[in-house]
Formats: structure tokens, sequence, C-alpha cells
């Protein structure tokens, strides 16, 4: 279940809004080319789209707070820098 926490806006939060599930997104890629299969891939998009789906939910109980609107329009990456 989704919680605020409060807003954190040092080290890599300056550059993604989610650095902790971009480094599951490094990980991972870092395991698809060690380890490359169809199945693999196939298990990975899977994981990635629930991660987004989490992700997603979370950002809209975070909105509800203004200071993270305004994290929100400073960060406008949520993963991936230039991307999503």
């Amino acid at each position: 279940m989704a919680v605020n926490r409060g807003v954190k806006i040092a080290g890599p939060y300056r550059f993604v809004r989610n650095p902790m599930y971009a480094g599951y997104i490094i990980n991972h890629v870092g395991f698809l080319l060690a380890f490359p299969s169809l199945w693999n891939v196939a298990l990975y998009s899977t994981e990635l789209v629930i991660q987004i789906t989490r992700l997603l939910r979370e950002e809209t109980l975070l909105n509800k707070d203004q200071t993270y609107r305004d994290y929100a329009s400073q960060v406008r990456y949520r993963l991936v820098p230039m991307v999503f």
C-alpha cells in the first residue's frame, strides 16, 4: 500500500522521482544482457508493467501533497531521464 513518507529531493532524487525503481530496471537490463532468452524478456516485461502500474498508483497518492507536486514539476522524469 502506498504511503506518503515525505518528499526526498537529494541524491538520485534530483534526477528521477523513483530511483529505487530505476535501479531495478538497470539490474534487470544487466540480467537480460547476461542471460538473454525469450522467457527472461517475457518475465521482465511483465515485471516492468507491474512496476510502472505501482509507480503511477503511488504518484496518485503523492500528488495530493503540494510539496510533492512542486518537486514533480522540478524533476520531470519518473524512471529514466529523457525517456519516462
